[in-house]
């Protein structure tokens, strides 16, 4: 069977592009765990890993291990899934040398377009220059208020041929296809040459048509077709693989009082937390010997478990925004931090006292799944731009809960109260 995988950096982009299959009506499915076979009857499939909060030989093997179940797959588009602000660094997620491990695997396919742009999520490439909406603005890369600021891998540089550059170990600079090209019928010449090339090449794109020609390009093979992207491209190949039947949102209600466990960094993070705790959510400040616990105990797990049987919602961090004091205190790796909101919510789960799960964070959000046990998840809810409402495998420790995936940068403030259906939805704000 002929369908469109993916490989994702982190948990909360590979739930965007289950979001943006399913909204086309396309069934899609993802693997937490690539030892186990690709899930089956899927039109799009995809295998999730932690790799952009990852470095040197350990990023090389997750890399490798998320992209080998592919490799005897049927694909006619197969997508290294990154987040459409690119973080990532020549140390951290290294996207240069994800890419270099993509031509090892398909020595024959020639250059591979780099395609971050996500339009209707506010990220635009032009001339090769990289941009985010932030609060109703625009701003280039290394001038946005929340990348250039980034915890892990703060940007620096806007110009995505030298962002990649800088990463790779030949430290050849890609080429470019720039907008002209859409508007002066060059196109699908220019897309010619440019996968004939032996250089890669950064694809600009502003708008959904243009990310739909992107799309077609790809789907006009050969097959399997590479591609460097964000949530961006998959919502293209899916408005042109889809069943012309969408898939309504449906906005559930909570069964009861939520749970939301936040490792997230962001200004916009810290903004949606600061509104829940101001319409009464129980507010805990994760601590740091957390980090070391296997099995989370102490007053701060009891204040939130007493919460919960209260029947109230909690909101439990391990920081607000970067200039949070506990920010020092955090450990490097972002395997022990989303382990223990990971653990923190399997130990709720378990308790009773609540099936209502909302997880905050890019980097972290892959590591609170392995926590919680989960291997395959798929699209319960819609609900916002770029973070469904998931549901995972019967094995996992959440199965049967409502699970809300949520990347730094994603959603409206109210998020969370929607999310527990106490508030209608509102424009969302990025």
């Amino acid at each position: 069977m002929s369908r469109i995988g993916f490989f994702a950096d982190d948990l909360t982009g590979a739930a965007d592009v289950l979001a943006q299959a399913h909204a086309q009506g396309l069934d899609a499915a993802l693997s937490l765990d690539p030892t186990r076979p690709l899930p089956e009857a899927a039109d799009v499939v995809g295998v999730a890993g932690p790799t952009r909060s990852l470095q040197g030989a350990e990023l090389e093997r997750a890399i490798r291990d998320g992209l080998t179940p592919f490799v005897n797959e049927e694909l006619d588009v197969l997508i290294y899934k990154v987040c459409s602000t690119f973080d990532s660094s020549p140390t951290i997620g290294s996207i240069g040398r994800a890419i270099e491990i993509l031509h090892e695997y398909w020595p024959s396919h020639g250059a591979i377009p780099i395609v971050p742009a996500q339009p209707e999520f506010g990220r635009y490439t032009a001339f090769s220059q990289h941009f985010g909406l932030y609060q109703g603005e625009v701003h280039r890369l290394d001038r946005h208020p929340v990348m250039s600021h980034h915890p892990a891998t703060p940007m620096s540089e806007a110009d995505l041929r030298d962002v990649i550059a800088a990463q790779t170990r030949t430290g050849e600079r890609p080429r470019a296809l720039h907008l002209p090209a859409y508007a002066d019928d060059s196109f699908r010449d220019l897309w010619k040459q440019r996968r004939e090339d032996n250089s890669d090449f950064v694809v600009d794109a502003v708008d959904a048509a243009q990310m739909d020609e992107v799309a077609a390009r790809l789907l006009a093979g050969p097959s399997p077709a590479l591609v460097v992207g964000s949530g961006g491209i998959m919502a293209a190949l899916a408005r042109l693989r889809g069943v012309g039947t969408s898939h309504k949102q449906n906005r559930g209600t909570a069964s009861g009082p939520v749970l939301a466990v936040s490792a997230s960094a962001s200004s916009t993070t810290s903004s949606q937390i600061a509104d829940a705790i101001d319409a009464g959510w129980v507010e805990v400040a994760i601590p740091a010997e957390a980090f070391d616990q296997e099995e989370p105990h102490g007053q701060w797990v009891e204040v939130v478990a007493s919460a919960l049987l209260r029947g109230d919602h909690v909101v439990a961090h391990t920081l607000r925004g970067i200039n949070d004091p506990r920010m020092s205190a955090l450990p490097v790796a972002s395997s022990d931090v989303g382990g223990a909101i990971g653990r923190l919510a399997r130990v709720m789960v378990e308790r009773g006292l609540t099936r209502d799960i909302a997880i905050f964070g890019g980097d972290s959000s892959s590591h609170a799944l392995l926590a919680l046990g989960v291997t395959e998840l798929r699209v319960a809810e819609q609900f916002v731009t770029a973070g469904p409402i998931c549901a995972a495998d019967s094995a996992s420790a959440v199965a049967g809960c409502r699970l809300l995936l949520k990347g730094g940068q994603v959603g409206p403030v109210d998020i969370l109260r929607q999310f527990a259906g106490t508030r209608t939805h509102t424009k969302e704000m990025l």
